[in-house]
């Protein structure tokens, strides 16, 4: 087994879209043009078993490792065709060995990745002095009738959505062009003191959403326009991206009666899944846990050189 650069970008793009979904696309992925790094893992010359993706960049004459923004994890996946429990735990220990050993090699001033969910052996990584630190985010199981699914939710927030309802919040679906959709994201992001990455947020609109991958729901009143949440979906899992609210016109419930009709959008597509897509932020998990969803860890495998690391064991603690 080892580990090179991809150069059969439609063999790794069809095998990562099979097994991360949207996330794993050549036009999600695409969002990012060049400035992405695809590493395929091989089990020979020719056999493509596994992949994963990152950004290297350099400031201040460091090179830096992270996630690509938008972008919840570093997309590894890897497939395993072994039966046997012990074989199998030895072969994904190994994957994950290789990966770590990849990354470690990389000799980045700082690196910081996410994993997907269904990525729970860290241990490599723990051995090889990274911080692995758990995070969360919150899934829905569409499963279930939308009544039990309303039937979860905090009573404060089923009061809240009846709140807008009853002010008249009228809600529309899909009717931002991908101009809007740019310039309230940008605006609201910008409000909320958050990191704003023009470039991929504008692909976002302008070359990856279609009616195939996403969808928006908007609320105003009085064509005023109150918040816009913002969705993408695959064959199985629908994922709350981006969300933003017109806090001047501060009325009740705006955001929940969205992302009620959001999960409702979900369900009528066939997914099985709507994810909140990372609630690690103390106020946005309140809000999330409204909900009635399902709590679901993944994690964060963090490294710095000695006197950075220092650094940001007082600016970033939770992290390092």
């Amino acid at each position: 087994m080892f580990l090179k650069p991809i150069h059969n970008s439609d063999q790794f793009f069809d095998k990562a879209e099979a097994a991360l979904g949207v996330f794993g696309s050549r036009a999600w992925l695409s969002i990012y043009g060049n400035a992405l790094t695809l590493i395929g893992i091989y089990k020979d010359e020719q056999q493509l078993i596994g992949g994963f993706y990152y950004l290297k960049t350099k400031k201040y004459g460091f090179d830096f490792i992270k996630l690509p923004p938008y972008t919840p994890h570093c997309g590894l996946f890897f497939i395993s065709e072994s039966k046997n429990t012990s074989a199998s735990l030895s072969f994904k220990k190994e994957i994950m060995a290789e990966v770590c050993d990849y990354f470690s090699a990389q000799k980045s001033t700082l690196t910081i990745l996410a994993f997907p969910t269904g990525i729970v052996d860290m241990q490599p990584f723990v051995w090889a002095k990274f911080k692995v630190v758990p995070n969360y985010t919150y899934r829905i199981h569409l499963e279930q009738r939308i009544e039990e699914i309303k039937d979860h939710f905090d009573p404060k927030n089923r009061n809240a959505i009846s709140k807008a309802i009853k002010e008249e919040v009228e809600v529309r679906e899909n009717n931002l062009k991908a101009s809007e959709l740019f310039d309230f994201f940008e605006q609201s992001l910008l409000r909320a003191k958050a990191n704003v990455y023009k470039n991929e947020l504008k692909n976002i609109f302008y070359n990856f959403s279609d009616l195939q991958n996403s969808f928006h729901f908007t609320a105003y009143k009085n064509n005023k326009t109150l918040g816009t949440v913002f969705c993408i979906y695959d064959k199985t899992t629908c994922y709350y991206l981006l969300g933003g609210l017109n806090k001047d016109l501060k009325i009740q419930g705006v955001t929940n009666l969205l992302i009620q009709h959001c999960i409702e959008k979900a369900k009528t597509l066939g997914c099985s899944i709507f994810d909140f897509e990372g609630s690690m932020l103390p106020g946005v998990e309140k809000f999330f846990r409204g909900f009635g969803p399902e709590l679901v860890p993944f994690y964060t495998a963090n490294k710095a050189k000695l006197g950075l690391e220092l650094l940001l064991k007082f600016k970033k603690r939770e992290l390092f």
